[in-house]
């Protein structure tokens, strides 16, 4: 069963890993890798009568190759429609009518949800957590309330196929995905914070709104978010761009 090292203690040598919505506590006796365990780390654990009997981590290269299977999978059908586009000769007005500029940024908006960490989260006592755009429902896990999941990233990913493929004007508007995908762990986060210091405020004083800040100090942007931001900014531009374009036009 995969899961996710939460919480791991090096001088006691013991550990939290959440896995299919549980948690499960280890030691380092149990672990079967030869570097030692981290934070964030994705693990392959075995169980015994729901105790925790071996943990090894899985490499960087297994999770690269799976996430790209993945993207794969889930570019299934436009991966086929450009298929039957290069067999019909119609692949080069598919590539003219997006253009160049707007597949690379695409390409780059899909390497920062997928291979950088969006956010970072510096724990008080323990070491950072880097999560991906598509690994945030893992932190949504740890805070307890959602900051986003992996739906609306590979809504944005996938989202380059609509205009490609739908000739009609509104379709351009698909291009607003990877931005909404990348606003909207901000909005949630914000949304659990203000909920969060409300009902700590309802005790009185301002507790809730000083833990609010304390827990958002915690957090900061990573490369991930960055690219993702200013890919995604670029791809809204160009998408609103060509929807304003005269019908004539919108293939130049």
């Amino acid at each position: 069963m995969r899961g996710n090292i939460i919480q791991y203690n090096g001088q006691q040598g013991k550990g939290l890993i959440s896995a299919n919505a549980r948690q499960y506590v280890f030691d380092i006796g149990q672990w079967r890798s030869d570097s030692a365990p981290a934070v964030n780390q994705t693990v392959e654990i075995e169980l015994t009568d729901d105790e925790v009997l071996t943990v090894a981590r899985i490499g960087d290269d297994t999770l690269r190759k799976e996430k790209a299977e993945e993207l794969v999978g889930k570019l299934g059908p436009a991966v086929q429609a450009l298929k039957t586009a290069a067999a019909t000769g119609r692949s080069g007005n598919v590539l003219d009518r997006i253009g160049k500029p707007l597949i690379v940024a695409y390409a780059l908006f899909a390497v920062g949800a997928l291979c950088f960490s969006f956010l970072t989260v510096h724990m008080p006592f323990g070491d950072a957590s880097g999560f991906s755009l598509i690994e945030l429902s893992r932190l949504s896990a740890q805070l307890g309330a959602s900051v986003g999941g992996s739906t609306w990233a590979w809504l944005g990913i996938s989202s380059i196929a609509v205009p490609a493929f739908v000739g009609v004007r509104w379709a351009w508007l698909s291009l607003l995905l990877p931005l909404w995908a990348t606003v909207k762990p901000v909005i949630d986060m914000a949304g659990a914070m203000q909920q969060a210091s409300s009902a700590i405020g309802s005790f009185g004083g301002n507790m809730g709104s000083e833990m609010a800040h304390q827990m958002m100090s915690l957090i900061h942007p990573g490369f991930g978010g960055v690219l993702c931001a200013a890919s995604a900014l670029y791809i809204a531009a160009q998408g609103i761009k060509r929807v304003r374009l005269a019908p004539a036009a919108r293939h130049a």
